[in-house]
């Protein structure tokens, strides 16, 4: 996939966050892996087809309803529908986890009028483990990352990313060649 619907994108072009400093460097950014979208997908796709089965039990049941009405009530429907994919898909897209040359950026978008951003420097890294749990993440190779600071928030959480382990191993070493390169 390309930058646009990327899930681990290296070296990120025309990238730009909130509260980026001029000579800093975006060197990854990750979103949840594709397969986390399964559930409100499938969810959508229900809400599709509801309308022709109910359609369907009513004219059974011989019930009819005036074509005004069935035509208000689907229009409610399915604009009911296309935001629930629209909200859905800008919180997915939206919810980054950065890397960048000088610190870890976590956003996160709850709907369309919330944001939170929180950043730690790298050199206030102590700890990062990954985790992987439950047979759908074995799979498909996604979980998550737990960033231990000595920052003010004291745990970052890069959740159902995919490729988790080396997603550690990235933030590991940054962290070892920073401290390293003041020893």
């Amino acid at each position: 996939m390309g930058t646009l619907c990327g899930t681990f994108i290296k070296n990120p072009k025309n990238t730009r966050f909130d509260g980026e400093d001029d000579d800093e460097e975006i060197l990854y950014i990750f979103r949840r892996s594709l397969i986390t979208n399964l559930d409100w997908i499938g969810i959508a796709a229900i809400m599709l087809i509801t309308p022709a089965i109910v359609r369907g039990v009513l004219a059974m049941n011989g019930l009819i309803l005036s074509r005004g009405f069935i035509f208000t009530l689907s229009l409610f429907w399915y604009l009911t529908i296309a935001g629930f994919v629209f909200q859905n898909l800008m919180i997915w897209y939206y919810n980054v986890y950065i890397i960048t040359n000088k610190k870890i950026v976590d956003v996160d978008f709850h709907g369309i009028l919330f944001k939170n951003i929180s950043e730690a420097p790298l050199k206030n890294i102590e700890d990062v483990t990954s985790n992987i749990s439950g047979a759908l993440e074995v799979i498909f190779n996604y979980g998550s990352v737990f960033i231990q600071t000595s920052a003010e928030k004291r745990e970052f959480e890069f959740e159902n990313i995919p490729n988790p382990s080396k997603v550690r191993d990235i933030i590991s070493d940054m962290v070892t060649q920073l401290r390293g390169g003041h020893h």
